[in-house]
C-alpha cells in the first residue's frame, strides 16, 4: 500500500519540476527577440568610421546596434565579423563599434591595439578593463 501512494506523489513532483523549469525558461528568455535587454535602449555605443576620407565618430543607441548585429547574423549565418553601420557623415557602410578613452578622450575602434584588452587606447595606453582587473586582483590579494 505504501508503494502505491509513493508513485503518484513522485509523478506529481516530476511534473512540478518540469513546470518550474519551463517557467524559468519562458521568463528568462525574451519572446524571440534575441534577448537584447530593454535597458540597452537607454545606453549608447561609440562608433568609428573606417572610411579614410571620413574618420567620423558618433554614438549609436546600444539596442539599435545589437538589433543590427542580430539581424546581420540571421541573414549571414556563419559569418563571424560584425556588420558595418552606415556612417551619418559620409553615408558609407563603414562604422564599427569602438570606445572613448576615459583618460585622453580619443574615440577609437575596438581592439585597435593588438594582443591586449579591446578598450586599450592606442594614444595613451589606458584600458578601463585592465585597470578594473588590476584593482580586483589587489583586493583579492589583500592590498
Amino acid at each position: 500500500m505504501e508503494e502505491e501512494k509513493k508513485k503518484p506523489i513522485m509523478i506529481g513532483v516530476i511534473v512540478g519540476c518540469l513546470a518550474v523549469a519551463g517557467a524559468i525558461t519562458y521568463f528568462t528568455h525574451s519572446g524571440g527577440g534575441g534577448g537584447i535587454p530593454d535597458t540597452f535602449a537607454d545606453e549608447y555605443v561609440w562608433m568609428v568610421c573606417r572610411n579614410p576620407a571620413c574618420g567620423h565618430s558618433w554614438e549609436m543607441n546600444k539596442k539599435e546596434y545589437y538589433e543590427m548585429v542580430e539581424q546581420f547574423r540571421i541573414e549571414n549565418p556563419g559569418v563571424m565579423e560584425n556588420p558595418a553601420a552606415t556612417c551619418p557623415k559620409c553615408g558609407e557602410p563603414s562604422g564599427y563599434a569602438g570606445f572613448k578613452c576615459e583618460k585622453c578622450g580619443l574615440v577609437f575602434e575596438k581592439a585597435a591595439v593588438p594582443n591586449t584588452f579591446e578598450d586599450k587606447c592606442p594614444k595613451c595606453g589606458y584600458s578601463a578593463i585592465e585597470e578594473g582587473r588590476k584593482k580586483r586582483a589587489e583586493e583579492r590579494g589583500g592590498g
